[in-house]
């Protein structure tokens, strides 16, 4: 089947599946910043699309050492552009304008996205493995409303209606509970 512009519907169903794979578009995210990295050379697509699927295979068959080994990196780098803003931050400390603020915000950030990738990688680290026997949990929650006891004009506690049945229960404090769940 084609369209009017010549495109089968195929070919089309082929572009649009490469589009959300993951594979490829990390792949082209890759061969675009390896470049403007100052990276020897040009990434091939189809080989920087088979070493990401490499990587993939390796997580889904349960190795995680490359996973584990990019968050190392990150955490590295991250904690290398936290010192170098704090450092520059201090150095603009008595500058005018707001470069100190801005240096010392992103060094926070730096600081904070460090934290949850060694977070992230302790994680992996501590993960069940597929031979651990995972016991479900059951967790019940239960909403519970207490109401303050109500009194009449001249100060007299007025009873609450139906407290004796099981939704709905004098509390403790003289008020009425009532429970949801």
């Amino acid at each position: 089947m084609e369209r009017s512009d010549g495109a089968s519907v195929a070919r089309l169903k082929e572009i649009a599946a490469q589009a959300v794979d993951p594979c490829v578009t990390s792949s082209a995210v890759v061969a675009a910043f390896w470049g403007d990295a100052g990276g020897d050379g040009a990434i091939d697509p189809q080989a920087g699309y088979e070493a990401v699927q490499a990587q993939v295979k390796q997580v889904r068959d349960g190795g995680l050492s490359g996973a584990e080994a990019t968050l190392v990196g990150q955490a590295i780098a991250l904690n290398v552009i936290f010192a170098e803003m704090a450092r520059r931050g201090e150095a603009a400390l008595n500058m005018p304008g707001n470069a100190a603020e801005r240096y010392l915000r992103l060094a926070m950030k730096a600081q904070a996205q460090c934290r949850a990738t060694l977070h992230e990688l302790g994680d992996l680290a501590n993960r069940p493995t597929k031979d651990d026997e995972v016991t479900p949990r059951i967790t019940r929650i239960e909403r519970v409303i207490v109401y303050p006891p109500r009194y009449d004009e001249e100060g007299r506690r007025i009873p609450p209606e139906g407290t004796e049945s099981a939704d709905n229960r004098a509390a403790p404090n003289g008020g009425r509970e009532v429970r949801y769940g």
